[in-house]
This record gives structure tokens, sequence and C-alpha cells, in this order.
């Protein structure tokens, strides 16, 4: 086994926070879908060589952040409301699958854990007025990782968390925080809570699919008539 040197560790950890830099500077619209990411531009605002920047933008790539074109470049991913809307979709199948075939082994730090991040959400209400904060937003990420915390399918754990590491975290992070009120949130997230927690597990498959299909129906902008169109492709 061929162990990396400190050169190597250093340059991972370059081209990781690289990457995480570009994700925030999507987040926050500087850098808006279809705009060209340039790594000239990125290694003299950083500082730092062009190696690590393209690494970066490498694993952009590869997990759907940005695209590249051959003879011309890379740039923020564009993503059409069908995609958001099926991706949210898909997501929704595979977390209900992956938690119903679970609820076997939640045992009783389990059901603490998500009753904890539940309760942080319900005291949240008391400072939040509008629209979903940032500590909203990672409780919601703590929510629904602590829902899978023991589905043993790794695979089927990635593939349910592509759309709310891409689409929610990062190309539309601003459609997200003004999706719900505080009380929308807490009252959406209670009910996923309840279903689990009566181990039911076509219950809650019914109700992680509604979950995630009503947020993607809201992150794609779909009117009740487009939204109709959708669901039944």
């Amino acid at each position: 086994m061929v162990v990396a040197g400190k050169a190597d560790f250093k340059r991972q950890t370059y081209c990781n926070q690289v990457a995480s830099y570009i994700r925030e500077l999507i987040r926050k619209g500087e850098l808006l879908p279809g705009e060209p990411v340039k790594e000239a531009v990125l290694s003299e605002r950083l500082g730092i060589s062009r190696a690590p920047v393209r690494e970066a933008l490498q694993i952009l790539v590869q997990e759907g952040v940005v695209t590249s074109e051959p003879q011309k470049g890379k740039y923020v991913r564009k993503i059409t409301a069908k995609e958001i809307f099926n991706s949210y979709l898909v997501d929704g199948i595979l977390e209900g699958a992956g938690v119903a075939a679970s609820l076997e082994d939640w045992d009783d730090a389990d059901r603490q854990r998500l009753e904890d991040i539940l309760e942080r959400m319900r005291r949240g209400l008391a400072t939040e007025t509008a629209g979903m904060s940032e500590t909203f937003v990672e409780l919601d990420e703590r929510f629904h990782d602590a829902l899978l915390v023991r589905c043993d399918n790794a695979r089927l754990v990635k593939m349910a968390r592509i759309s709310d590491s891409v689409i929610s975290k990062c190309l539309c992070y601003g459609n997200l925080i003004s999706l719900y009120s505080p009380e929308d949130f807490f009252q959406r997230h209670k009910l996923v809570a309840d279903a689990v927690f009566s181990r039911d597990r076509a219950g809650v498959e019914r109700v992680l699919r509604e979950h995630y299909r009503e947020i993607g129906w809201r992150m794609a902008g779909f009117d009740a008539q487009s939204e109709s169109r959708s669901a039944a492709c």
C-alpha cells in the first residue's frame, strides 16, 4: 500500500478548501448558473497555484455543481425545474426505503437523537420569525442524516443525499431559505418524526416521499398545473 506523503495531504487539503470556497460563492450568488468558473481568476484571488483549483473544479464536476465543456471551459451548472423536481422525487423514494428498511434496528438512543434535533427546531420558533436561517438549514441536514443512521446501504445513503448537497445546499440555496416559515419547517419535520416513531414502515415511506415531493415542487417553482403534469411523468 502506498501511503501519501505530507505534500499529497497538503494538496488534498488545498483542493477541498478551494471546492468549499467555490460552493460558498455559488450559495451567495456571487457565481450564477451558467457563469464561467475560471482557474486563473480563482488562483489569483486565493494566492495559490492553479493545480489545486483545477482539482477542486474536478471535484465539483463530479458532484454535479459545475459542468465542463471541451474547448469552452467550466461553468456553474444550470439546472431545470424538471430536473430539480425529479431529483427530489428520487431522493424521497431512496430515503423512504432506507429508513423503512432500518426501523427494526433503531434503539432508544436513535429515537432520542431525533427528538433532540426536533426540540432544537421547536425552540428556534421563538427566535426566528420569517424564512429559514442557517441554523434551520443545519438542523434539516442533521435530521435527515439521523434518519439514515441505521441504514447499512452506504450507496443508497449517498444517492439519497445528492439533492440535499448539490441542489439545496449549493445551486438553489437562495430558494431553499425562503421556502418555509419556521413553524411550517418544524411541522413538516415533526410529521416525519411521528411516522418514524410509529415504526409503520409503509407510513414512513409514504410520509418521506411526500416530504420530498412537496419540497421538490416548491424548489422547482411549479404551479399546480405544472406540478400535475410533472407528477404524471
